[in-house]
């Protein structure tokens, strides 16, 4: 794989397991997401980290989830119950 993963603070090649472990899903994640190579520098504040993944021009990849439609889920559960009369038809 093509990328750098880098200290924030001194700016050292960060080679720990974990470090590379993050790059690689992350870029998994991010073709899934985008549909394509992440590039450039991505900063990841709460780990102290950059990954650099080089060059600017992205790179279409073939992905189930790069066209498909969004969907909006509800995140609240309902917690109250509805009282559908019969046929689902209110009287006014």
């Amino acid at each position: 794989m093509d990328y750098r993963v880098f200290s924030m603070s001194s700016g050292e090649d960060e080679d720990s397991t974990e470090a590379h472990v993050f790059a690689r899903a992350y870029r998994g994640v991010w073709r899934a997401i985008h549909g394509s190579e992440p590039a450039g520098r991505h900063q990841v504040a709460a780990l102290g980290f950059v990954v650099d993944f080089g060059g600017r021009a992205p790179a279409r990849v073939r992905s189930s989830h790069a066209d498909a439609t969004p969907t909006a889920r509800c995140a609240e559960p309902a917690c109250t119950a509805v009282d559908i009369p019969t046929g689902g038809r209110h009287d006014y």
